[in-house]
């Protein structure tokens, strides 16, 4: 029986308000969680390191490296990756923009202070590739608009569409299934053209 998308939602919703939190709190987070005071962090809950960072031959960039899900990619060094264990639920992984103060270097801010996009992924049973109908079957009050199915480089079948959310206005949603999980990709608006790029560069 497959999961419903409303459980996935719901953990949604509830990590929304968190990652809220989280851009209010952003010191009080990374306390105790950096390693070798570069953008690499260990799991909220646990010390099983499932993730590395590494350097891009492209020097503006950094590689993130999942083991626990296998896949990569590439972003902006300015950021820094958080994973949060969800336990049976899934993981989230958040990339956010380190603000000025925090960063060694005296660069000029290159995106708007709170920048981020986050990846929720969690089990599902279901065969893809996601439709619009498919998902407000569970989630009729679910905003999607403009929505489109792409192909993307790791050749994942996305839904893409721009919805929006109370903490932070209007988002961009890129949702696939791979292996038996559902990734669920969100930014602000904003980020767009900056997460496309991203996901170019991502890899099974």
């Amino acid at each position: 029986m497959s999961k419903k998308l409303i459980l996935i939602i719901i953990i949604i919703i509830v990590l929304s308000g968190a990652i809220y939190f989280v851009f209010l709190n952003k010191n009080s987070l990374q306390s105790g969680q950096v390693s070798n005071g570069i953008n690499e962090y260990q799991q909220v809950s646990g010390n099983e390191q499932t993730f590395k960072i590494t350097p891009s031959d492209n020097k503006e960039n950094s590689i993130y490296t999942d083991s626990q899900y296998r896949f990569s990619f590439e972003y902006p060094k300015d950021f820094t990756v958080t994973k949060f264990q969800e336990g049976e639920d899934g993981d989230t992984i958040l990339v956010q923009y380190r603000e000025q103060s925090e960063q060694v270097s005296t660069s000029i801010n290159k995106y708007p202070d709170g920048s981020s996009f986050q990846i929720f992924i969690s089990p599902f049973d279901e065969p893809g590739p996601l439709t619009k109908e498919r998902i407000l079957q569970d989630l009729p009050d679910l905003i999607i608009k403009n929505p489109e199915q792409r192909v993307l480089k790791n050749g994942a079948v996305a839904l893409v569409f721009f919805s929006e959310e109370q903490s932070l206005g209007e988002t961009r949603e890129i949702w696939f299934i791979h292996n038996n999980h559902l990734y669920q990709i969100t930014t602000n608006k904003e980020l767009d053209g900056l997460v496309a790029k991203i996901l170019e560069t991502w890899r099974f």
